[in-house]
């Protein structure tokens, strides 16, 4: 239960940041949870899931992959700062 709800705030979170609709926010999530996202040997592949699920360019995946590797990051940052805040 816990986990779906950090789920769908952070599905939130990549609407507003995105500027996009909850499917395609879904998608997205979906496509970085198949892989370790800490390893940087993903990128690639996560760009190319990026481009063929949502038929964009290359410009743009990378865009969307900094995005919310920088929501990530900045997440997990809070959340070792302030372990007991609620978001």
């Amino acid at each position: 239960m816990v986990k779906k709800m950090n789920k769908e705030k952070f599905i939130n979170k990549l609407i507003e940041k995105l500027n996009i609709d909850k499917n395609t926010a879904i998608l997205i999530n979906n496509i970085f949870e198949n892989y370790f996202i800490i390893d940087k040997k993903n990128k690639d592949k996560i760009v190319n899931d990026l481009m063929n699920e949502l038929k964009i360019d290359l410009e743009k995946a990378e865009s969307i992959y900094e995005k919310v590797m920088d929501l990530i990051t900045t997440t997990i940052k809070n959340k070792i700062k302030h372990p007991f805040r609620k978001d």
